[in-house]
Parts: structure tokens; sequence; C-alpha cells
């Protein structure tokens, strides 16, 4: 994938509405990852082989995000499912021991979240990456209800991961 929209190479009448958002290139390195796939993230130097400002903003925005979340990217494997049930924009992951679970959440849903794609055990605990608490849950036949944090209180930004340990 590359980080203008328009071209592969160096653009400099690019606008910064032809770059992709933080959100954009979160999103898709998520859905890429849940289904299998690696991601690799093309930039196009100037003639002077300088990377452009916006271009390097992307990448350590894309470096800032995987600090956090990097356990539900780096070494994971495809979950049962790829996405959510119940609700959109919920990519799964899990850990190659498969001790952890993650749902990586593109939008931020508000308070609480359903998921209909896990069923976690009685026993299990559910965290978040970039959040120091534990989740409280419950189970519904609508799928798990997960009370989340105050977003202002998490390290992440972009794409939140909560992390079910089994």
């Amino acid at each position: 994938m590359t980080l203008d929209l328009e071209s592969w190479g160096y653009r400099r009448n690019a606008k910064i509405e032809d770059y992709l958002t933080p959100e954009d290139l979160m999103r898709t390195i998520v859905e890429s990852v849940s289904c299998g796939g690696n991601v690799l993230v093309n930039v196009g130097p100037t003639r002077e082989g300088i990377i452009p400002a916006i271009q390097q903003e992307r990448l350590e925005q894309m470096g800032e995000w995987l600090n956090v979340n990097g356990p539900a990217i780096y070494n994971s494997i495809p979950f049962t499912v790829q996405n959510d049930t119940v609700t959109p924009g919920v990519w799964y992951t899990k850990s190659a021991d498969e001790s952890q679970v993650y749902a990586m959440i593109t939008s931020w849903p508000g308070s609480s979240i359903t998921l209909g794609a896990i069923t976690p055990s009685a026993d299990a605990t559910i965290t978040m990456l970039g959040s120091e608490s534990v989740l409280s849950w419950t189970q519904t036949s609508d799928g798990v209800v997960i009370q989340l944090p105050r977003q202002e209180t998490i390290k992440s930004k972009w794409v939140w991961t909560l992390v079910f340990n089994r």
C-alpha cells in the first residue's frame, strides 16, 4: 500500500487530503493482519531521497500506534473469525500460543461495546492495550458486553485493542 492515494512516487503538488489519514492507515493494517496478511507501506521520497513531512508523520503515527498495540499485530495469527458479527469495525487476531485473543476496534463505540464473535470463559479477564485496568463484562443473549475505560485515559489512538485472556 502507499500513503499517497494518487501515486506510488513523490508528487510535489500533493495536498494533505491526498494522503491516508492515521485512522485509514491503522484500519488497513488491522484488517490485513486479521485476515492473515502482511502490510508493506510505501513512501515516495523526493529525488534527493528525502521523505516528505506528511509521510514522515504517518510513519511516526504508525510507530506510535504499534508501540501500544503491537502484541495484536506482531507474531499474531488469525482468529476463528476475522471481524465481529454484531459490531462492525471490530477485527480479531490471536497470539501464536492462542492464550490471548485481540479485538481491534476501528471506531470508538462509547462507554461499552457488544461483541458477538467471541464467548469468553467464565474466568476470563478482559483488558485494553494502553490502559491499566481490568474491564468488567457480562455475557448476554446478544454477545459479550464490555464496559470500556474513558477514551482520554487510554494511551492508544485511532484503533483500540481489547485483550481476552483465557
